[in-house]
């Protein structure tokens, strides 16, 4: 059920959000609508796009990966299930003290019980400029931080770029001795599924709908995409290997299929 929210104009002039596509941007603010009073949600893109874009044909499951990139929330997993954290959610509404408790569990996987108190109260600062993404919780008393370099910063690179400098110079993208590679190993993620990860990461970052992001550090990009399960391929059990998730079977199936006619082509 769809819900009224609060937005200030701080939302437009936001320096990291307006970085963000058009569209990712406009979802962020129709996930105000669809969050609970704990500001959660279910991680269900097709139902999201039902609440947020009805007519229009936009990849909700890519923005909603963008938003968690930009740290304005946070996708996590609790027993199976996935759920969407909008990030300083208390800094930005302020929800009416008659709205239904929150039955989604917290990133922790506690369900949040709150009083709800009284109407009215000190008003949440509702997308102020400097609490719209997860970097407001650092503490009041640590140091500011210099100025973020622009995108054109020296040294940033698009995938494509560096996938070009890495074939010219003989290494590989993703060196033997990254860290993520025995990350990767100690979570009992396959060869299977990281070379499908790999596969879905380039595709995305060279031909998809993130061909022109800039980053210095691929690999540690590649590294955070792995750890944070940007494409839901497998899921991790209390004890054994990680295992595959529908959507990681369904990827798997296309990329079989599209071996076998290479080999038949070949």
């Amino acid at each position: 059920m769809a819900r009224s929210r609060n937005i200030k104009p701080g939302f437009f002039t936001n320096e990291d959000l307006v970085e963000l596509n058009f569209g990712t941007r406009l979802l962020f603010a129709g996930l105000w609508t669809l969050a609970d009073r704990e500001g959660r949600l279910e991680d269900r893109p097709k139902k999201i796009k039902i609440g947020v874009f009805p007519a229009d044909n936009v990849d909700v499951e890519a923005m909603l990966q963008e938003l968690h990139e930009a740290k304005f929330v946070v996708r996590y997993e609790v027993d199976g299930s996935r759920y969407v954290q909008i990030a300083n959610w208390s800094k930005h509404q302020n929800p009416h003290h008659t709205e239904k408790a929150s039955e989604i569990p917290g990133i922790d996987g506690v369900v949040t019980v709150k009083d709800g108190g009284k109407a009215g109260g000190n008003p949440a600062d509702s997308l102020i400029p400097d609490s719209l993404s997860s970097d407001s919780l650092k503490p009041a008393d640590k140091p500011a931080t210099t100025a973020k370099p622009s995108r054109s910063s020296a040294g940033q690179k698009t995938l494509k770029a560096y996938l070009a400098e890495c074939e010219e110079q003989g290494v590989k993208p993703v060196p033997d001795d990254h860290a993520i590679r025995t990350f990767m190993a100690k979570a009992g993620i396959c060869d299977e599924m990281q070379q499908l990860a790999w596969m879905r990461f380039r595709e995305e970052h060279t031909t998809g709908t993130r061909k022109d992001k800039r980053q210095k550090d691929w690999p540690a990009t590649f590294a955070n995409s792995v750890k944070d399960r940007w494409y839901r391929l497998w899921f991790i059990q209390a004890n054994g290997p990680a295992q595959w998730t529908t959507e990681g079977l369904q990827a798997k199936r296309v990329a079989d299929a599209a071996n076998e006619d290479q080999q038949e082509a070949a």
